[in-house]
């Protein structure tokens, strides 16, 4: 069986719809990533993306960050926004559960569909789709090189969001690519206050600070902080100015 039939038997048994960037259900967000000729893989409900939010950050995180990661995505859930991860252990995973468990609308962008990574977060994933939906550039993993895959699915995270909301986060890794891609596209970054031992997740709370994050201390903070950035681009709309709000 060749690669193709592959794609296509695969496509036909787990309900995938490949989508292009002039096609009526892709968001039109994504354009930033890729203005001609972009092609996704969608699974499950057809969202609005108007009032997307992603929540992110690193796998190793602390109890808190779980914690806060979890009650962070139920407020926002209840401030009616649709939550963005990347279903990776750690962050992602507690966003995504703070979500389903307050029957939010969230949206899960993956390196690719087959063999779900990782593979423990299966069931949250068809918990995901129940009221969302999840997206990829790929349906199988790439032979080679599949690691870029990942920093691939971090710029359709921030792309598709209107903030991006780092809890727990070191100086390097996938949230802090996800934030500078961000900052690059104008995209609002909100980093979350931590407290924890964890030098290492101290000392990259200070780097996002440092590069243009603002600080949020409580999931109800980030709400104002929200909301502070929609009435400053209500502002810049009346001089013709582009934003994400």
């Amino acid at each position: 069986m060749s690669d193709s039939d592959i794609s296509e038997e695969f496509l036909a048994n787990n309900g995938i719809t490949p989508l292009l960037s002039n096609d009526q259900n892709y968001p039109k967000k994504l354009s930033i990533v890729k203005q001609k000729n972009h092609k996704i893989f969608h699974i499950g409900n057809i969202v609005n993306y108007e009032n997307c939010v992603s929540v992110v950050g690193s796998r190793s995180c602390s109890e808190f960050g779980k914690e806060f990661a979890f009650n962070l995505a139920k407020k926002l859930v209840e401030n009616n926004f649709t939550i963005v991860s990347g279903l990776a252990h750690g962050i992602d995973t507690h966003a995504h559960h703070g979500c389903v468990e307050s029957n939010g609308i969230g949206i899960a962008i993956m390196a690719w569909f087959h063999k779900i990574y990782p593979p423990q977060n299966k069931s949250l994933f068809d918990q995901i789709l129940e009221n969302g939906c999840g997206f990829s550039e790929n349906l199988l993993e790439p032979e080679k090189n599949s690691r870029y895959e990942f920093l691939n699915r971090d710029k359709l995270i921030a792309a598709l969001s209107n903030v991006v909301i780092v809890v727990e986060s070191k100086s390097k890794g996938g949230a802090k690519y996800t934030a500078d891609y961000a900052m690059e596209k104008n995209i609002p970054v909100i980093k979350c206050k931590t407290e924890t031992n964890d030098s290492d997740l101290i000392e990259g709370h200070k780097t996002f600070l440092a590069n243009g994050a603002r600080e949020a201390t409580s999931p109800e903070h980030v709400i104002e902080l929200i909301s502070e950035l929609k009435e400053k681009n209500k502002i810049k709309n009346k001089n013709n100015l582009d934003d994400f709000f």
